[in-house]
């Protein structure tokens, strides 16, 4: 027997995922973490890995049979602020050193520290980050005061004298300002509206977040290969390039929409489904408590080992990164045949550069509707704001932020949305040279 929800489109049932630092909306995930559900008992994982051509030919020619792309709202309670790659050009091995004095500072600080229990350790925690946000937000620059004042806090939680801790406290500040001054410096607020593309190996962490990079791909060269030219040396190629890649060290380009929110961040984020993700500094919680205060990556007591940095280095871009390289403005597309109330937006559709995925944008004004074109690979829609209605072959479904659709590809019936309030949604496909 066939399954209804076959050749239908999906409404998805999104996972939360509390942080300590704010929390993430994962929409349409495969990945086993948190699987988008398209009911209570099922998921989207368990239906793609049983009825596979749903993600069409054309996808599972180029990625395989796994959902390639999902995407993610990401909320923190720190201000919008991002270091995205490097801003001047810096040696692997100056690099390595500087990440070297950084574990061995937070290794002396650890040492010094007497917390009891895990109470004294949240209270030692507040008042370092504290201390690190207001540092990061004056760009590290030196306030002795502030650290004096620093230091006679940590004397509750540390075997350490005020002498001792305001010498650890001056270290810190200067490790953590050599790295940053050698980052872009971000200000998301004002790329709202854009998209910021982070590649596989750059660089990059939200503020309050830890500086982590993914590892870079090796099947990128032969993808935009394939997709632009085809051919059997192409398909020669991207088979090889897959045959080195691990689950362990699988890449992960990705890319931003912030999205407005006051003085905190919200951003939507549309990744490769690798969740692989290094870290190499956190300037704002490097430990955590698992029976005693140890960091958060890396060996408990020492943090990341020189081995582990080594091979750190070896999957970070140090390319130099200009923000206006990676941003993406939105374009004016025609929104096709039978659209009303709508403007269509182009954000990313650029496989010759990034082979991964297309981002496009939706805005339905009152009343708006637009036909979703059939295409020969799947489509996730995510709404950004308001509320909209999908209707295909008599059917129809709301969706909201917290509820994505999955349109499977080469649908037969007509798609399409409408809403009867202002909403805007991303469009998030596959590279398709042919436009169909």
């Amino acid at each position: 027997m066939s399954d209804p929800q076959a050749a239908a489109p999906l409404r998805l049932l999104a996972r939360r995922a509390v942080k300590s630092w704010g929390e993430e909306l994962w929409l349409n995930s495969t990945r086993p973490e948190h699987p988008a559900g398209i009911s209570r008992k099922r998921t989207l994982a368990q239906l793609l890995r049983r009825r596979p051509q749903l993600l069409g030919s054309w996808a599972r020619r180029l990625f395989g049979r796994d959902l390639p792309v999902f995407a993610k709202y990401i909320r923190t309670d720190f201000p919008p602020i991002a270091h995205i790659g490097f801003s001047t050009l810096v040696r692997p091995q100056e690099f390595y050193s500087w990440i070297c004095r950084e574990q061995d500072l937070l290794a002396a600080l650890r040492r010094g520290l007497r917390l009891p229990d895990e109470r004294a350790f949240h209270g030692f925690e507040r008042v370092y980050e504290a201390w690190a946000a207001h540092r990061a937000l004056a760009g590290w620059e030196a306030a002795p005061v502030r650290d004096r004042a620093f230091a006679k806090s940590l004397r509750r939680y540390s075997r350490l004298d005020r002498e001792e801790l305001g010498r650890l406290a001056e270290d810190l500040r200067r490790s953590h300002q050599r790295i940053a001054r050698v980052l872009n410096e971000v200000d998301l607020r004002r790329e709202a509206g854009n998209l910021l593309m982070i590649e596989a190996g750059v660089i990059h962490a939200l503020f309050g977040l830890s500086l982590q990079f993914h590892p870079i791909d090796p099947t990128q060269e032969a993808l935009q290969e394939f997709i632009l030219a085809g051919g059997g040396r192409a398909v020669k190629k991207l088979r090889l390039a897959r045959c080195g890649l691990s689950p362990a060290a699988a890449p992960k380009s990705e890319v931003w929409m912030p999205l407005p929110d006051g003085k905190k961040l919200r951003l939507a984020e549309v990744q490769q489904s690798s969740d692989c993700t290094y870290s190499v500094a956190d300037f704002f919680t490097p430990f955590v408590w698992q029976k005693g205060a140890r960091f958060r990556k890396g060996h408990p007591a020492l943090g990341l080992t020189d081995a582990a940095l080594r091979r750190h280095m070896e999957g970070i871009d140090f390319s130099v990164t200009t923000v206006s390289g990676i941003r993406c403005r939105p374009q004016a597309l025609d929104p096709g045949r039978g659209a009303k109330r709508c403007r269509l937006w182009k954000l990313l559709d650029r496989p010759a550069l990034w082979p991964f995925f297309t981002v496009r944008r939706l805005d339905l004004a009152e009343g708006g509707r637009w036909i979703v074109p059939p295409a020969r690979a799947f489509q996730h829609l995510v709404v950004l704001s308001g509320k909209a209605r999908l209707e295909s072959g008599g059917r129809s479904w709301r969706l909201s932020p917290s509820a994505p659709a999955f349109v499977p590809a080469g649908l037969t019936q007509d798609c399409a949305l409408s809403c009867p309030e202002p909403a805007s949604l991303l469009l998030v496909g596959i590279p398709d040279p042919r436009g169909n």
